[in-house]
């Protein structure tokens, strides 16, 4: 029985180390061409790149720092469609914002949030 129960321990710990990736800066973070996750891209990317106290945290006009709060600012993700979503035009540049960011993202950071929007962005 105690040997059981020490390998379903291993099995979770061992399952969750992908999504229990700790990243330090958004250089860190490489989001794949399909099958762009919440957890494992989207948030921790947003979190070092855009949601810190005095940018986009939770005490912020447009919080970036939840799922919920992505959906609060009309017109900040719409659903399928990346080209509208005014954070994918932040992101690429095509709406105005302060560059203070501009040098802790890069191209595949760009894509890939796309690609979230694109597919859906779902809280996965």
């Amino acid at each position: 029985m105690r040997a059981k129960a020490i390998s379903a321990a291993i099995v979770l710990l061992l399952a969750g180390c992908e999504q229990g990736t700790v990243y330090r800066q958004p250089a860190d973070i490489v989001f794949p061409d399909s099958n762009v996750s919440y957890s494992r891209h989207v948030e921790p990317f947003l979190r070092l790149a855009c949601a810190f106290s005095g940018c986009h945290s939770s005490q912020d006009p447009i919080p970036l720092d939840s799922y919920i709060a992505l959906f609060q600012t009309p017109g900040l993700v719409i659903v399928g469609h990346p080209e509208q979503s005014r954070l994918n035009q932040v992101l690429d540049g095509r709406l105005a914002h302060p560059p203070v960011f501009q040098d802790r993202i890069n191209d595949n950071h760009r894509r890939g949030m796309a690609t979230w929007v694109r597919e859906g962005a779902r809280n996965n």
